[in-house]
Formats: structure tokens, C-alpha cells, sequence
């Protein structure tokens, strides 16, 4: 009879602990993995998973979008301060251009004007020049002529 007894009390008792262990540690076990998982379970309300999965993947739908939207919005204003710097270039760029265009057309009129100026004194020098070689001419025609006409 002790045999019976003895099993009947460890059948009962071993029913009893499986009891305590599923109520008691079980429960602490899954309430902290759920707490580590960010799900919070008060014991009042069940947690359906598939809700807490769409609240989960929600939030972090709008986290994501949240980081594109401001990924975005630098990229927007680095394009944007892009654009301007470039335009600024692009003005300096142009008013160089056209300051050198300036220099240069002022260079072309000296030079135009230069190169007149140096013709003109080239055909004052040629008429001086030629006058020179007929004035010359005729001293030496003049020479001659009284040379001969003595003889």
C-alpha cells in the first residue's frame, strides 16, 4: 500500500508542480521576454501577436519614413545650396568674361590706333624719304649740268 500511496502523492504533487511552474515562472518567463521585445503585457488584456506584429511593423513604417523624409530634405537643400553656389560661380564666371572681353577690345582699339599712327609716321618718313632722294637727285643733276656745262 505504501507503494501506491507514495506513487498517488508524487502523481498529485507533480501535477501540482507542473501547475505552479506554467502559471507562475512560465508567465515570468514569457512577460520578460515579451517586456525585452518592447511588448507590454499587463495580465489584464491577452496580447493577440498579429496585433502587436501590425503596432510593431507600424511604427516602424513611420520611423522609416520619418528618417527618409529628413534623408530627403538634406538632400533637397544640398542640392539646393549646390544650384546657388554654382549660379554664384557662374555670375563670377561671367563678369570675368566679360571684364576680359572689355580689356581685350580696349587692347584691339590701342593696338588699331597704334598701327595707324605708326603708318602715317611710316608715310610721312617715305615722303620725307623720297623728297630727300629728289632734292639729293637734282643737286647731283645740278652738279652735273655745271660740271658740263663749264667744260
Amino acid at each position: 500500500d505504501f507503494v501506491k500511496l507514495r506513487e498517488m502523492l508524487i502523481r498529485t504533487n507533480m501535477e501540482d508542480l507542473r501547475e505552479v511552474t506554467h502559471r507562475k515562472h512560465y508567465e515570468l518567463y514569457r512577460r520578460g521576454k515579451l517586456k525585452q521585445m518592447g511588448i507590454s503585457d499587463d495580465g489584464a488584456h491577452p496580447i493577440s501577436l498579429q496585433e502587436t506584429y501590425e503596432q510593431k511593423r507600424t511604427e516602424h513604417l513611420e520611423e522609416l519614413q520619418k528618417i527618409e523624409n529628413d534623408m530627403r530634405q538634406k538632400f533637397v537643400n544640398k542640392v539646393r545650396e549646390k544650384d546657388l553656389e554654382l549660379k554664384r560661380n557662374e555670375k563670377e564666371l561671367n563678369a570675368k568674361y566679360e571684364s576680359l572681353r572689355k580689356e581685350n577690345n580696349d587692347e584691339r582699339k590701342r593696338l588699331e590706333e597704334d598701327r595707324k599712327r605708326v603708318e602715317e609716321e611710316l608715310g610721312a618718313v617715305k615722303k620725307k624719304r623720297e623728297e630727300v632722294e629728289r632734292l639729293t637727285a637734282e643737286q647731283v643733276n645740278g652738279k652735273d649740268h655745271k660740271k658740263s656745262g663749264r667744260k
